[in-house]
């Protein structure tokens, strides 16, 4: 029995070296698709990258703080938006919660804002 199995294992070996040998394009193939189906490829992260993230935040950042003199309230409003939007991307690709979104504009929006900036300066992300 044990001559059978060894002769069996022997014609397998050769098999597949001849394959691989004659037919290099589609062992390749084969072994691609069978490596996926084992271990899936991970979907590429959404958004832009967390240091572009930061960049834009940093930049931003001094603009709603301390608006230069003459700007108007529309430019301060859009610059505010546009810093919370990149606060929620940032919260998102470092796997935080966000809360900022669904909050209405005032005294706590302005908290929560402060809130999620403590978030991500904790999670390691420089803000300044």
């Amino acid at each position: 029995m044990a001559g059978l199995v060894a002769i069996v294992v022997c014609t397998l070996m050769l098999g597949v070296a001849m394959a691989v040998f004659l037919c290099p394009g589609e062992m390749a193939r084969a072994y691609r698709r069978a490596r996926t189906r084992v271990s899936p490829v991970e979907p590429a992260p959404e958004g832009p990258p967390i240091e572009e993230l930061a960049r834009s935040l940093r930049r931003l950042r001094g603009e709603v703080l301390a608006p230069a003199p003459g700007t108007t309230m529309a430019r301060r409003r859009g610059a505010t938006a546009a810093y919370e939007d990149l606060l929620v991307a940032a919260a998102r690709a470092l796997g935080e919660p966000d809360t900022l979104t669904g909050v209405p504009e005032g005294t706590d929006r302005e908290a929560e804002r402060l809130r999620l900036e403590h978030v991500l300066r904790r999670a390691g992300l420089a803000l300044d």
